[in-house]
């Protein structure tokens, strides 16, 4: 069996949580940023409101990204699944970042999608929190049925329970398992298309063998110049960046570079 499947053609660029390195994650102004910086794709995390509508969040709270404190200080470290979306929809989230991003809203999923539609940019959306939020899964299904059509979708989580509930809701959708090393035997993972994981675990042997599997490898999160080429030298079909801008420059001068000798 030949075991030389790597591919020639150059690493998708996800901007992870957008251009997170120069715009508030997890908000338009960070997809917009590397929707103009050229990247493939934009990965970005969804979590559900209490209402049910799928928004834009990292982190288990609004704590760190938004002036929660400030409207609802006693719900401040509370999960976003306790808060509506007309609460949250009033919050700022770019504020912290910096006063050019001041009243940046918290995005819904929906709006994602519209922001993306045009541009031609796929997104890689991370399902977070699932066990916690029961109605995630099924209302990012419900979601993407309406307002995905001109997007090129497909979803990672951590969760494999929740990655096999999507895939049985939206079984055409592609899923990623992150993971935080590289699998020994990634054809374990066969029933995802894609095992992704922490940029530093990954070999261009695991790369082969995943390939061999039929998985592809799109590794998180590779920001330096080192990181980005090992990355790419190693074969992944993806790398999730905060910085696509970096990500790009590096892989067009290792293509030329290539093409010149």
């Amino acid at each position: 069996m030949n075991e030389q499947i790597t591919t020639m053609r150059r690493p998708r660029v996800i901007a992870h949580r957008g251009a997170s390195a120069v715009a508030p994650e997890n908000t338009l102004a960070a997809i917009a940023a590397a929707v103009r910086k050229g990247a493939d794709a934009v990965e970005v995390d969804v979590q559900v409101t209490s209402d049910g509508v799928p928004v834009l969040l990292h982190d288990d709270s609004l704590a760190r990204t938004t002036d929660v404190t400030l409207h609802h200080p006693y719900r401040a470290t509370a999960p976003v699944s306790l808060l509506r979306y007309e609460e949250v929809r009033r919050l700022d989230a770019g504020s912290w970042f910096g006063p050019d991003h001041a009243g940046e809203p918290v995005p819904t999923l929906e709006q994602v999608l519209d922001a993306l539609r045009p541009t031609g940019v796929g997104l890689l959306l991370e399902i977070k929190n699932p066990s916690s939020q029961r109605h995630l899964v099924p209302r990012v299904a419900e979601v993407l049925r309406a307002f995905s059509p001109g997007v090129a979708v497909a979803v990672q989580s951590f969760d494999a329970h929740a990655l096999r509930a999507f895939g049985r809701l939206m079984p055409d959708v592609p899923r990623g398992l992150l993971v935080r090393s590289a699998p020994r035997n990634p054809a374990l993972e066969a029933w995802v298309s894609a095992v992704n994981p922490w940029h530093g675990a990954v070999s261009s042997a695991y790369v082969r063998r995943a390939q061999l599997a039929g998985l592809e490898t799109y590794v998180w999160t590779a920001n330096s110049r080192a990181a980005i080429r090992r990355a790419a030298d190693a074969g992944v079909e993806g790398i999730i960046t905060d910085r696509p801008g970096r990500a790009l420059s590096v892989l067009r001068r290792d293509e030329n570079v290539g093409a010149a000798r």
